[in-house]
């Protein structure tokens, strides 16, 4: 009897469902299609989604949960059992503190994973998740209310540029965006890791209520008031 072909793959933090299912067809695990079908339903027996909010309005339902990590597969398995090792082990990585700590910020769990990976997608490194998650916190805490990240627009207009077309993203981004509306996205905007998911459990205590990041040497520059963020994008270069 022939031995199975295994294959190991590892999934960067921040990377979407759909670099995720173009990356797994790449390695011969399943097709892209049928691995974005998979990420689109909520499976009866995951207990993270169960009683998910808003999922007829988002683009993919299982974005946020695939965590990202290093993965065995066998070659050819198929895209359900694929998604299944995903599923599988961010229930394992999200802990009863994790949830408990939601719960003590005022959240449910699929909120703190959809904030993370704001964070994740606007923080590209640790040192600076804290502080950015403090400028989102203190934004939804305040009569502020707007996340106004960049990230949440992108996500419609380049992330998944290929599986949208333009004429269809007025609607994605009615939802997606945090420009226009208070509070967070409609769901998560790509598979946020460990650290993201601290930082928006445990953000820095600031008074920021904005970031820029600079346009040539990527420094975050932080404000309490919008006067001084005007200074800061200068200094930032734009």
């Amino acid at each position: 009897m022939t031995e199975k072909q295994t294959v190991r793959i590892t999934f960067p933090e921040g990377f979407t469902v759909f670099q995720t299912a173009n990356l797994l067809e790449e390695k011969g695990i399943c097709s892209a299609e049928d691995f974005m079908e998979a990420a689109n339903s909520l499976p009866k027996n995951f207990e993270l989604t169960s009683n998910l909010k808003n999922a007829k309005n988002r683009i993919f339902k299982l974005e946020g949960y695939l965590f990202p990590d290093t993965y065995d597969f066998y070659k050819g398995e198929g895209a359900q059992n694929a998604l299944w090792r995903f599923l599988k082990n961010t229930q394992i990585k999200l802990s009863k503190k994790d949830m408990a700590r939601a719960k003590e910020l005022g959240y449910s769990m699929d909120e703190v994973i959809t904030l993370a990976s704001v964070i994740q997608a606007e923080a590209g490194t640790p040192d600076e998740m804290k502080k950015v998650s403090s400028v989102f916190h203190n934004r939804l805490n305040s009569s502020y209310g707007r996340l106004e990240s960049d990230a949440t627009v992108l996500y419609i207009k380049e992330k998944l540029a290929a599986v949208i077309p333009e004429k269809d993203r007025g609607a994605h981004y009615e939802h997606y965006s945090t420009y226009g509306e208070n509070g967070l996205p409609v769901g998560a905007i790509c598979n946020p890791g460990r650290s993201a998911i601290d930082a928006a459990l445990y953000p820095d205590h600031t008074n920021y209520m904005f970031f820029v990041t600079g346009k040539e040497d990527g420094k975050y520059y932080y404000a309490n008031t919008f006067e001084q963020h005007k200074k800061n994008v200068k200094l930032a270069g734009w």
